[in-house]
């Protein structure tokens, strides 16, 4: 199974990018909406890259992690 990743950049505008990687089919909205919740975010521009568009065979298990970066320090 390939490794579910959340990216989130914040740039100096204060600017939210996120991006979803290893997460197939629409489920990678569900990660984009629990941010929403978290942070109180508005999306402006929304796109989808190939892993979109591919059939979800996963399923959500407990392990699964979130990792936040933060590039600034």
């Amino acid at each position: 199974m390939a490794k579910k990743q959340l990216k989130i950049k914040i740039l100096p505008n204060g600017e939210v990018q996120m991006e979803t990687q290893g997460i197939k089919g629409k489920k990678c909205l569900d990660y984009i909406e629990m941010m929403k919740m978290l942070g109180d975010f508005k999306i402006e521009k929304q796109e989808y890259t190939s892993e979109y568009y591919e059939e979800n065979n996963d399923y959500y298990s407990q392990d699964e992690e979130m990792h936040i970066y933060d590039n600034n320090n």
